[in-house]
């Protein structure tokens, strides 16, 4: 059963939608995109992981790993925990297993590799903080291959594979903050191979490696670009080269620009590779309200960066993108608000608030704080921090 809207029981219990058509007024939008009007259908999950917060979500064929978050614990208890998810033919997930962490509190980044051999996952909050590598050759139970254990932890972990080795770009947390590469080419030997110091006051919040390029968002250092293995510079995994920096719009936000996410949009309509989206992370209370925009960087020219529009959602603001390429269309976990798709075909500019196609609260109000989305298998999933893992139709229709 499927439901759109309403207030229903169980998993489907307040679900909220919201619909905008895509309108007109803000650039050409030539090519390929999406319906107006279109919306999201909630198919599955739910309200099923009540001991703890849930964190990051990754999904990989018939799998799917959540982590958990304890800064401020859920019934007492920390986010020590991955969950693993198995998935049916039609994509639901029912809890099949957990990995448990000793003296962890939270586990914040998780990742498969493309090719399905590892899991990787970031820590932070404990005496075994760190980084953290898995095999997976049973999905269901993943086998401890290794870890790099660091004092502060590390917030966030993108996995990349750059000239035939694997790689680890990992942020590291203040008080001496930094990018840091890590080879698990060899998963039971991590090995460090570059640290990149970030300005103390702020910080790393994510990182985004693409074509030989890695994107560290900076907090209000604003967000670099390094050439590592790209040939822009010359840099390697091994001694990354900047290339360039920008320091975001601060509109108002509590805190500053706070540059905590971004996505690197390759168009295959248009064949551009022109615009950086960027999540800005201000203030907010966990299950309640949050803060911080959508900014669109052109990066046409990698070398000179330069912040052409934006999204803003009053009494909300952003955490962790995807996109569905193909269709041109931006999915963000927007915490209290849910999760967003917006139309991002065309030329970019100004306010993008009529390129709105669909919102879903999953939990429904005041059961929805959603820390990230991923589209995989026909299906879009959400981590929520109050509600769970959730399965959705895109907006599109399942492809």
């Amino acid at each position: 059963m499927r439901r759109t809207g309403g207030v229903g029981r169980g998993p489907w219990r307040g679900v909220l939608m919201v619909l905008a058509a895509c309108g007109g007024g803000d650039g050409d939008r030539s090519g390929v995109g999406p319906p107006p009007g279109d919306s999201f259908l909630v198919e599955s999950g739910g309200d099923n992981v009540p001991d703890r917060y849930s964190s990051d979500l990754w999904v990989h064929g018939p799998w799917a790993y959540t982590g958990t978050w304890g800064a401020a614990r859920r019934n007492g208890t920390p986010g020590d925990v991955v969950k693993i998810w198995s998935l049916d033919q039609t994509g639901a997930p029912s809890l099949a297993d957990s990995v448990v962490l000793p003296s962890i509190s939270t586990v914040s980044d998780v990742q498969v590799s493309e090719d399905g051999a590892v899991l990787v996952f970031s820590t932070e909050l404990g005496t075994n903080a760190g980084l953290y590598v898995y095999g997976l050759t049973d999905p269901r139970r993943p086998a401890f291959r290794d870890s790099a254990l660091v004092a502060q932890g590390i917030h966030t972990a993108t996995v990349a594979d750059i000239g035939g080795r694997r790689y680890v770009f990992a942020a590291r947390n203040p008080p001496d903050p930094a990018l840091l590469v890590y080879d698990i080419t060899e998963p039971a030997a991590i090995a460090l191979r570059a640290t990149m110091p970030i300005p103390p006051a702020y910080g790393i919040h994510d990182t985004y490696v693409r074509d030989g390029l890695a994107f560290a968002f900076a907090w209000n250092t604003g967000a670099i670009i390094y050439d590592v293995g790209n040939g822009m510079r010359g840099g390697t995994p091994d001694a990354p080269v900047e290339v360039s920096r920008l320091v975001t719009a601060a509109d108002g936000v509590a805190g500053g620009p706070a540059v905590h996410n971004g996505w690197w949009f390759h168009n295959p309509v248009t064949g551009e590779r022109r615009y950086l989206f960027i999540g800005q992370e201000g203030a907010g209370v966990l299950g309640s309200r949050s803060s911080g925009d959508i900014h669109v960087v052109d990066v046409a020219d990698l070398t000179q960066p330069r912040e052409v529009a934006f999204f803003h959602l009053d009494g909300a603001g952003t955490h962790n993108f995807w996109m569905d390429e193909s269709r041109q269309i931006l999915y963000a976990a927007y915490y209290n608000a849910g999760v967003v798709a917006l139309d991002v075909s065309g030329t970019l500019a100004g306010d993008l608030s009529s390129r709105l196609i669909a919102q879903v609260q999953p939990g429904g109000p005041g059961n929805t704080y959603t820390w990230g989305v991923q589209l995989a298998g026909g299906s879009l999933y959400a981590s929520d921090m109050l509600s769970g893992l959730w399965q959705m139709t895109a907006v599109s229709g399942k492809r």
